[in-house]
């Protein structure tokens, strides 16, 4: 990716990324290392999805970031593309962005199923914050790259990639990911 090496040129990405990962990526490995390793959609939301008029999938397109990852990255990936509204971030409403009703609805339906065991659930919360990496870079890219807008790519560093990151440390975030590691009922 000629373009994100380009654009990252300019940043002190490693530094960023590494500080990411320190804060957010605790626990993360020993959670991840009994998973294991099958080809996935990556971007799975509901507007990647068409739906049968008995409100079932009928279909999922855009495979574009489809790759080998585990079943808990792609559920992971699910519910930040679908419980938190990211388009709001930095315009007022940063503490009422995710629906942890939304979230845990999702991993509810999911465990019909594919039963999730706590330490799933757990390993789900800690990927959230770090599984729009792959879809931040790639928008970087395009942006850099088919587009040749510098602007928008660093909307997409600054904003996608760390803005989204931060928020999980923040009141809201941590307050969401304590949510939906409650059990159901609770």
């Amino acid at each position: 990716r000629p373009a994100l090496a380009a654009f990252l040129e300019g940043h002190a990405w490693q530094d960023d990324l590494a500080r990411l990962f320190a804060q957010l990526g605790q626990g993360l490995s020993e959670g991840l290392a009994d998973q294991p390793a099958l080809w996935t959609h990556n971007d799975w939301h509901p507007s990647n999805l068409l739906w049968a008029s008995d409100g079932t999938v009928a279909t999922t397109f855009d495979f574009g970031l489809a790759d080998r990852t585990c079943a808990l990255h792609d559920l992971a990936t699910a519910l930040e593309r679908t419980a938190i509204a990211w388009l709001d971030l930095g315009h007022g409403a940063d503490e009422t962005l995710a629906s942890a009703d939304a979230a845990r609805a999702l991993l509810a339906g999911y465990a019909t199923v594919r039963p999730l065991e706590a330490e799933d659930v757990e390993t789900v919360a800690r990927l959230l914050p770090l599984v729009h990496v792959e879809f931040a870079l790639s928008e970087i890219d395009y942006f850099n790259g088919v587009l040749g807008n510098a602007s928008d790519a660093t909307l997409a560093w600054d904003g996608y990639l760390l803005g989204h990151a931060r928020w999980f440390l923040s009141r809201a975030g941590q307050a969401f990911l304590h949510a939906i590691r409650m059990p159901a009922g609770a």
